[in-house]
């Protein structure tokens, strides 16, 4: 691979090319144009970079105020938004915890925060990125997005993609008003980013109100095998996405859901003298005395009548 750092200063320009693998990973630090102020974005750096699994990270090679310890961390003096293509990894800032970081999230760092990042050893990933500022970028940075929720999930991963893309090959183009043209990617990032995040936090809440529309079902006749198939058929979406969703919102698959709120059920039944162990198993529909027992110790570690001796055996200890 081949990274690419054009450094400057104000005052003067000049070029330094460093060889490095993969062959399309792409760097490039910009002179500040001379107005910037007055265009409202100004782009200040700009690349991509794969990080194989176990790669130490950073790579070396980028100047000195952009180098970090990923113990220690940083702070910069611009805005950048970091675009996770692949794999995963972590991130921490002075305003967010310690959070996971995905394929297709985006990091967004603010001027004066501290903050650090890094791959998983296990997977690696890769970034593209762009550093920024200007007046009109720094309205939009204090209007729509927070140092409290740097890690965006988003939804527009291809058009990202694209557009960080078409940004790396114009750097590469040496035409005039190159440095505006680059910077009309800035607001174009940052729409994506934020109709992505928008859309993202609407499709969490609809799936949060699935979820908890398939407890309800769950919970409305404990004497029956409840049929989850038919409860995703409801809902209008695939068993395999219900399920998905579920996990992930409750921790269980649908069917575990059940089974732990009959064999809670269970308990209280048994403890009440309500039923013995065989009519409380027939009361929560399970198939059989002996399934109810295994899935029972299996869940409070005794089988029913043991538990129900303790239970007895403690109540009795407690009233004396």
């Amino acid at each position: 691979m081949r990274i690419l750092f054009a450094l400057f200063d104000k005052r003067d320009s000049f070029n330094i090319t460093v060889q490095l693998k993969p062959s399309n990973s792409f760097t490039r630090y910009l002179p500040p144009p001379e107005d910037s102020e007055r265009w409202g974005y100004r782009l200040i750096d700009a690349g991509r970079q794969q990080v194989s699994p176990g790669q130490a990270y950073p790579p070396p090679g980028h100047p000195l105020p952009y180098r970090f310890d990923t113990k220690k961390g940083r702070a910069l003096q611009e805005f950048q938004v970091v675009f996770i293509t692949r794999g995963g990894g972590s991130f921490q800032s002075q305003s967010c915890p310690a959070s996971r970081v995905e394929s297709g999230d985006a990091l967004v760092l603010f001027p004066g925060e501290w903050h650090r990042y890094a791959p998983a050893q296990d997977t690696g990933w890769d970034e593209c990125w762009l550093g920024f500022d200007g007046p009109q970028a720094r309205q939009l940075m204090e209007a729509f997005f927070s140092p409290k929720a740097p890690v965006l999930r988003g939804s527009f991963r291809s058009e990202l993609i694209q557009a960080f893309d078409q940004l790396l090959a114009w750097m590469q183009r040496p035409v005039p008003g190159i440095e505006q043209i680059t910077a009309s990617h800035i607001p174009l990032i940052l729409a994506l980013l934020r109709a992505g995040s928008q859309q993202a936090q609407a499709k969490s809440r609809t799936d949060a109100e699935l979820v908890l529309t398939a407890k309800a079902r769950l919970l409305q006749n404990l004497q029956e095998r409840t049929d989850l198939e038919g409860i995703a058929r409801e809902l209008g979406v695939s068993y395999t996405r219900l399920r998905t969703l579920f996990r992930q919102h409750t921790g269980y698959a649908p069917r575990a859901f059940e089974n732990l709120i009959k064999l809670n059920r269970a308990r209280d039944m048994l403890a009440s003298g309500e039923r013995n162990v065989g009519a409380t198993a027939d009361a929560l529909g399970f198939t059989s005395v002996h399934y109810f027992s295994r899935a029972f110790k299996k869940q409070f570690g005794l089988a029913p009548m043991d538990w129900l001796r303790q239970e007895r055996g403690r109540v009795e200890h407690i009233s004396r």
